[in-house]
């Protein structure tokens, strides 16, 4: 089949990044996630890779993160046969097809026009699955997706990069449009913001990728809107799912378990309304 080209500065190479790291443990012997899609995707696309090496061992934390969200949101659908589920700034992710919904529950993956165009290309359609080309602070693209039913919202890697303003309003819209809902994501700490401003690195810096929000404070969140409640985290830094990661990141994580100021910001959250 042809290559797709792809041409992404900014933001939007986040999507590639993604993939890469999805890819990358998708061959490990033990992967934590397993996406098997993800060799695909890559090899369909026209861009080189090879240049994000530097973000190899993002492979671990991509994985954990990604697999926390997928059972988490297939905890949700089982729990509530009724509820559709939001994938924002979805990317290049197979996650529908990996979370694998039941009949009934319509799937949705939001995110720049041209970023969903190529999405199109790389997977199959399926039943009960669509695609909405918007950016997610759009006031509009939320009018396309009946508010009558229970949501699942993923954010995997989203929120980071839109202002503080920006995620308040993703949020309240979809509070407001739905009875009721879960957001599961994962956030950035302020120490790593200031980190990549100083030192944007060899990725950001080249195409101009910036962490716009952190949160040190898990429950912070809840000051967004009076219906937003803490539920529960789960660390990135999970024994359990780093059981076959190689020793030099297990030791890593350990140094940064030990500590609490590193520890903070490194779980996936859960909230709901």
């Amino acid at each position: 089949m042809d290559k797709i080209a792809v041409d992404f500065t900014g933001v939007r190479v986040t999507a590639l990044v993604e993939l890469y790291l999805r890819w990358l443990d998708s061959k490990e012997q033990h992967p934590i996630l397993g996406d098997t899609r993800a060799d695909e995707a890559v090899q369909r696309l026209d861009f080189d890779f090879s240049q994000l090496k530097p973000m190899n061992i993002g492979r671990f934390a991509v994985g954990v993160r990604s697999r926390i969200m997928d059972e988490w949101a297939a905890r949700y659908l089982a729990d509530n046969p009724d509820a559709l589920v939001l994938d924002l700034g979805c990317g290049f992710d197979s996650r529908v097809f990996r979370v694998e919904p039941s009949a009934g529950h319509h799937w949705y993956d939001v995110d720049f026009p041209d970023v969903i165009e190529i999405a199109n290309q790389l997977y199959p359609e399926r039943a009960e699955h669509s695609t909405i080309g918007a950016s997610v602070v759009d006031p509009d693209w939320l009018m396309q997706i009946p508010g009558d039913k229970p949501v699942v919202v993923v954010a995997d890697g989203l929120f980071g990069f839109l202002t503080e303003d920006e995620v308040r309003r993703v949020f309240k819209q979809i509070v407001d449009h739905f009875p009721t809902g879960e957001f599961l994501f994962n956030t950035y700490p302020t120490k790593t913001k200031k980190q990549l401003e100083k030192r944007p690195g060899p990725i950001f810096g080249k195409f101009g990728v910036s962490i716009n929000w952190a949160l040190d404070d898990e429950r912070a969140v809840e000051k967004f809107d009076d219906r937003l409640h803490f539920v529960d985290e789960w660390s990135q830094l999970d024994r359990s799912l780093l059981t076959n990661a190689p020793l030099y990141y297990r030791a890593l994580c350990a140094m940064i378990r030990a500590v609490p100021a590193w520890r903070q910001g490194t779980g996936v959250l859960r909230y709901r309304f």
